[in-house]
């Protein structure tokens, strides 16, 4: 092998040389070295020349970018950091175990108070519910529980206590979907370490809901009695002006009635005459008719009595009048048995099946005739029938005009001749308004609507005040009261272990990623060597150590991790106090 060839792949791999080959060519080694520039500090302490001179000699040179590195070769540099990794995720998991074990428990203590919606008034109870509410979180409720119950002791700031009181206060406002702006319920809820505090911090809360409601029920009171008044006051002014309206009511019926029934007489005497007119012309215009009918029908009779008569009846002589002694014989049989023998006797029932069948056939002979007779009818007597016919209608319809105008000639002559609508005067009109009011009162429609929602005003207070039927309804319900938490509400602790957990890792990624950053533009390895300078690598020689080399490696890498351990486990202590600091579990445990 030539002098240089182990030298000039050092310059490439500084892990590719053995500690005996740089011993062999250390005369010319400072020189290649020298001469070549990427050559490693790594190369110069394996060759025994980790001196000031040597690193003077020999800089690493940064490639000034990076070589593209994929998902598997990412996947490597973490697990060759891996025990940096876990030395780091292991010390913020440590830390943040501390600092969440050292947290109290927090124990939370709430109530639910309903607003009462039937007797609800936006105008006059809007301003008493902001009042309430405001009075809860106020400056001077606030701190006068800081220091009834030594909270956030010991207080230094005073203002920035309150603030820090007032976050802790949770007070949410639950609003009714079907009235914009109308509060349904408010609860009230407050977390302290000791559940006897919760209560009576939440329970002092919520008294400020009971004071509220004794004010609101005086008030009521009072509104009721005003209310009352009003009333009154209301319906006189109503009863006044509805015994005016009454009169005059009465007045102006009269004589709209009297107007009405002259004027109904008048309409009636018109129509009489009217259809009296109309029925004369059609009396005059029938009798026309039927003296034309009249004479139609002279002249059609002579027509007929002129006309030849017609034929003979064409039914058969023969066979009619055999039918008609077989009818005579038969009757005289029937009568000859009757007399010698009963009903029964079966010649006397033949004899008068027999008589019933003779009949039935001239009954058919006969009809048949009739048909013959009135085919054979000449036309002059079906015109004359017809015409008869006819002026017999018109006849009969003019009796009925004529009986039509006597009804109507007797309903004229029972109304009065001199009918006539009777002088009268229009009423005064009357003032809705009460003569003794002022001008800014209400009309009549006024009077009514303003009486009527203080009607539904009376009602909706009445259920707000105490009676004999029972308690009042309070504006303010308390549905539960403060209670006493007997199982904490925060911390989970388990949750925050994994919380605690993910950042640790993800804190070791970031450190491992760190340290490697500044590799990723230096040459390394033969995929650096392939990527930057373009030519591939002709051979690598692993490196071969001896029994003592490795034993002095092994110690290298015993201290080394020692320290690392050592330098984990003071840091603990420092983590867990930037962590306490920071409040960062403390946050995420109140949620």
């Amino acid at each position: 092998m030539q002098a240089g060839s182990p030298i000039y792949l050092n310059c490439l791999n500084p892990w590719i040389s053995t500690a005996r080959a740089c011993q062999t060519f250390r005369s010319e080694l400072m020189e290649n070295a020298c001469n070549c520039e990427f050559i490693t500090r790594e190369g110069l302490k394996c060759a025994g020349l980790d001196s000031v001179a040597a690193h003077e000699a020999v800089e690493e040179v940064n490639m000034g970018n990076f070589r593209p590195r994929g998902l598997a070769e990412c996947v490597q540099i973490l697990w060759r950091r891996k025990s940096l990794i876990v030395l780091i995720a292991a010390v913020v998991l440590l830390a943040a175990a501390a600092v969440i074990v050292r947290m109290p428990r927090v124990y939370e203590s709430r109530a639910l108070i309903v607003v009462s919606g039937s007797i609800y008034d936006k105008t006059a109870n809007g301003a008493q519910v902001a009042a309430v509410t405001e009075q809860i979180t106020s400056r001077a409720n606030l701190e006068a529980l800081i220091q009834r119950y030594n909270l956030f002791a010991p207080v230094t700031k005073m203002d920035a206590t309150v603030a820090q009181f007032q976050k802790e206060i949770k007070f949410d406002t639950k609003y009714r979907s079907d009235s914009l702006g109308f509060p349904e319920s408010f609860t009230v809820s407050y977390r302290h370490t000791d559940p006897m505090i919760a209560k009576k911090v939440v329970t002092d809360l919520v008294a400020v809901f009971d004071q509220a409601n004794r004010t609101l029920e005086n008030q009521a009171s009072e509104e009721s009695q005003r209310i009352k008044g009003e009333i009154a006051d209301l319906e006189a002014r109503l009863g006044h002006a509805g015994a005016q309206r009454i009169a005059s009511a009465i007045r102006s019926g009269a004589a709209s009635r009297a107007a009405g029934a002259a004027e109904r007489q008048r309409s009636e005497r018109s129509a009489i005459a009217s259809s009296l007119e109309t029925l004369k012309d059609r009396q005059f215009a029938l009798e026309a008719q039927i003296a034309d009918q009249k004479r139609l029908v002279a002249q059609q009779q002579e027509v007929v009595r002129s006309s030849p008569a017609p034929a003979d009846d064409l039914r058969p002589g023969n066979s009619y009048g055999a039918l008609l002694k077989r009818k005579a014989d038969l009757e005289g049989q029937i009568q000859d048995y009757s007399s010698k023998f009963t009903d029964k006797y079966p010649k006397l029932v033949q004899a008068r099946e027999q008589l019933v069948e003779i009949n039935q056939r001239i009954a058919q002979a006969g009809a048949v005739g009739e048909q013959v007779r009135a085919t054979a009818a000449s036309p002059a007597s079906l015109e004359l029938r017809n015409l008869e016919r006819e002026l017999s209608r018109m006849q009969t319809e003019l009796e009925v005009v004529r009986r039509e105008i006597g009804r109507k000639q007797q309903a004229a002559s029972g109304i009065p001749s001199s009918a006539f609508a009777p002088a009268y005067t229009h009423a005064p009109a009357v003032s809705m308004v009460d003569p003794g009011a002022s001008g800014a009162d209400y009309g009549s429609e006024g009077l009514r609507e303003r009486y009527t929602a203080l009607l539904r005003r009376e009602d909706a207070i009445r259920e707000f005040q105490p009676s004999t039927a029972g308690p009042a309804t309070p504006f303010f319900q308390m549905v539960d009261q403060p209670n006493l938490p007997e199982s904490p509400a925060a911390p989970v602790r388990s949750r925050l272990m994994m919380i605690a957990l993910v950042i640790a890792l993800t804190t070791g990624v970031i450190a491992a990623a760190a340290v490697e950053a500044r590799r990723l533009s230096m040459i390394y390895d033969e995929r650096d060597v392939n990527y930057f300078l373009g030519v591939p690598v002709v051979a690598l020689i692993p490196e071969t150590l001896t029994n003592p080399e490795r034993v002095r490696a092994g110690r290298r890498l015993f201290k080394r991790r020692l320290r690392y351990l050592a330098l984990g486990a003071a840091a603990v202590p420092l983590v867990a106090l930037l962590l306490d600091a920071t409040r960062i579990f403390q946050i995420l445990g109140s949620k």
